[in-house]
């Protein structure tokens, strides 16, 4: 079996954390359906997942005898239909994802069946001829370079869709503490039991990244939830990141503390790498770990921006009451400091 999808996460366009009550009426996508909520580690909210209808192409990779195929070169596709699952999920109240996902099987008729008999396995594509998992997934990564891509699979509008069903509500005051850019996600995980498990990931330009596994047989759920539970932390990673790049360290102070302090606010207390993640995917979390090392990476950089703010402050500090002093001095004061 392969599982695809992708993920968009963004900063709530809010100026302060919504409470949990707040997220669950701005996540509850579907009348009658339940909101789910987790108090801990961080409070995250995920919407009812939503079933979309199918009937497309999926993009082949290269053959096993041409790895190293164009991206962008024509390699063929494979009719597929079936539904795909969506769903919002908020983290702390501010970072926002749409995720979109869905598990294509190899076919177990030799035509198109009805839609009763697709709806009947919710979550799920089956192909309408081979079905080469392996080709699949290698093909999906890069669908999107694809001149053809029109035709297929499209997860990334249903990524959209989800986002755009929660910012459609007015309770939203349009004025995030940070400006920062949203990321992609788009992954791709082969179930296979007779296989090591792996895990690669690669950026791709400033906002795009491609995730690909290999797994034990798992629920694609828990699957597309490692994913959600990675893209979080890949964007805090990216969003720090940038603040520090503009935060003009070593050159004024004040710009320092004032592009900082908003990084200490809203974002660094986000951090809870594999919180999300099943135990069955806990090796995605072990490998990531090891290279690039991504807490390592995270505790670098809020080390720095925390060390930043101590320092500019203390310095904001001592201007302050150097020109305290010397107020003092020209009113003809004692010319003792008021620090005593």
């Amino acid at each position: 079996m392969l599982i695809v999808g992708e993920i968009h996460t963004a900063l709530l366009p809010h100026s302060r954390p919504l409470t949990p009550e707040e997220a669950r009426a701005a996540l509850a996508l579907a009348v009658g359906e339940t909101v789910v909520q987790w108090a801990r580690p961080v409070p995250h909210t995920a919407s009812p997942t939503l079933l979309h209808g199918v009937d497309c192409r999926l993009p082949l990779g290269p053959k096993p005898d041409n790895q190293h195929g164009d991206e962008g070169k024509e390699l063929g596709s494979v009719r597929a239909v079936g539904t795909v699952n969506s769903r919002a999920v908020l983290t702390g109240g501010h970072l926002l994802q749409g995720s979109a996902w869905t598990a294509i099987a190899p076919p177990r008729h030799p035509r198109r069946m009805p839609w009763s008999y697709y709806l009947a396995q919710p979550g799920t594509m089956e192909t309408i001829g081979n079905f080469e998992a392996e080709r699949l997934a290698k093909g999906f990564l890069v669908a999107e370079n694809r001149r053809d891509r029109s035709a297929l699979l499209d997860v990334a509008a249903i990524a959209r869709h989800s986002i755009h069903d929660v910012l459609s509500r007015p309770v939203f005051d349009q004025r995030p503490p940070i400006k920062t850019g949203s990321t992609r996600l788009r992954w791709a995980a082969i179930a296979d039991p007779g296989r090591g498990k792996a895990v690669a990931f690669r950026l791709v330009g400033t906002d795009r990244r491609r995730m690909s596994m290999v797994t034990g047989l798992v629920d694609p759920e828990h699957v597309a939830a490692a994913a959600e539970d990675f893209a979080i932390h890949d964007w805090l990673l990216s969003a720090v990141a940038a603040r520090i790049a503009l935060a003009k360290i070593g050159e004024d102070p004040r710009h320092t503390l004032r592009t900082l302090r908003p990084v200490v606010d809203h974002l660094l207390h986000l951090w809870s790498a594999g919180a999300r993640t099943s135990r069955d995917l806990e090796f995605m979390w072990d490998s990531l770990e090891r290279r690039p090392g991504l807490t390592r990476q995270w505790t670098t950089m809020t080390e720095r921006v925390r060390s930043q703010i101590d320092y500019g402050a203390a310095d904001l500090a001592a201007q302050m009451l150097d020109l305290m002093e010397q107020r003092q001095r020209r009113s003809g004061g004692s010319g003792e400091p008021y620090y005593r």
